[in-house]
């Protein structure tokens, strides 16, 4: 079957994937507040929690491009999605800090898994296609996170976390079915590309790697610590605490699907440099407001700005080396360990002691180092 044919279906596949990433997204932030007192935990432990799942899923995203080597992105979601879905699960209906900490590594696993081998294929694909689409996946995981974000914190509370965990399951089968039916298994990497110490542009990718994950610890702070401080705000709307996650991922999604657009008229830097401006604005303006409605429209502003810049790196990352994608991909998400690990630690310290629209405050501080390394990669180019 040629590219031209097999397109249409295999397009329709990955978004369905990418959107089951986002509700997965959803699911852990909207039920946020409800898996804490399910399971016994403050702000500081949950926080500890984020940084054992993030350690995890840096390490399956340090350690794909060596699994790239030998299995298809076909293979590797086939194998992931399933264990994703269980252990999606197993967190949401976590009864006791135990539990939750059995499933949270699982799942950190699985996250990076999907996040990397989804990419490659994707980036594949718009190769296969010849236009620009990569954009409009990731808008489908803002969708994603948006419907579930708040559907999630309305289903925990007024139903409990089981319900969550049942949907996002429905959307994991139907994402690994359409997966098995319609994604080829593609030619595996080989010479030089294949072995991340041998990668072409090591540099270049070195200073996206860093700048991505200031961009990630700085996107998951926003969609997972969202509804725990408009919680903290106004506790009577608790069943809709999930609206800070929804119109992130709303926005978000507003802005990625007409992304590749952007793209194609002014490049991806300067789309990168403007996004950054109007997150870093949103971030502060976070720290500084006390207001519930302020507190969302900064959600908001945050989704915007924040929207183009991921896709947008690994877009740039994969296509430095495209007789390796998920080697690129995998390079590159090694270097973002660092910011992605400690922030989930940090920022629960920070929640615990001194409140979180204050460590919301100094997430615009790591995106400021982000567009420093944004700007010297531009320089060097």
């Amino acid at each position: 079957m040629t590219a031209s044919h097999a397109a249409p279906s295999a397009w329709a596949t990955v978004t369905t994937v990418f959107i089951t990433f986002g509700v997965a997204i959803g699911a852990l932030a909207g039920s946020m507040p409800s898996v804490m007192r399910n399971a016994g935990i403050d702000a500081q432990t949950f926080g500890l929690g984020l940084t054992l799942s993030t350690l995890l899923t840096v390490a399956a995203m340090s350690v794909g491009g060596q699994i790239a080597r030998v299995a298809s992105n076909r293979a590797v979601l086939l194998c992931v999605l399933p264990v994703f879905a269980i252990a999606l699960f197993a967190y949401l209906t976590a009864a006791s800090p135990w539990w939750f900490f059995i499933a949270v590594p699982v799942m950190g696993f699985c996250f990076g898994l999907t996040d990397l081998f989804m990419n490659a294929e994707a980036v594949a694909l718009e190769h296969d296609m010849r236009r620009p689409v990569f954009l409009a996946f990731h808008g489908g995981v803002s969708a994603g996170v948006g419907v579930m974000a708040v559907s999630a914190s309305f289903l925990s509370t007024e139903v409990g976390t089981w319900a969550v965990g049942a949907a996002a399951s429905l959307m994991f089968a139907l994402s690994w079915t359409m997966v098995y039916r319609a994604i080829p298994a593609r030619p595996l990497a080989r010479g030089k590309a294949a072995h991340i110490g041998t990668l072409p542009n090591k540099v270049p990718l070195m200073l996206l790697g860093v700048a991505a994950g200031l961009i990630i610890a700085a996107e998951t702070s926003a969609i997972l610590w969202s509804a725990k401080l408009l919680d903290d705000m106004v506790p009577a709307l608790a069943a809709i605490s999930g609206v800070g996650a929804a119109f992130f991922g709303l926005c978000n999604a507003a802005v990625r699907f007409p992304g590749d657009r952007m793209r194609s008229l002014l490049g991806d830097l300067p789309l990168m440099f403007g996004s950054l401006v109007i997150s870093i604005a949103g971030f502060a303006a976070l720290g500084l407001s006390s207001h519930y409605v302020v507190s969302v429209l900064a959600f908001a502003s945050v989704g915007l700005g924040i929207a183009l810049l991921i896709p947008c790196i690994f877009a740039m990352s994969a296509n430095l080396v495209p007789e390796n994608r998920a080697g690129a991909l995998s390079f590159v998400s090694m270097l973002t360990a660092i910011p992605r690990v400690l922030t989930p630690l940090a920022f629960g310290l920070v929640a615990a002691r001194f409140g979180t629209s204050i460590a919301f405050g100094l997430v615009a501080v790591g995106l400021l180092a982000a567009l420093v390394l944004v700007t010297i990669f531009s320089r060097r180019r």
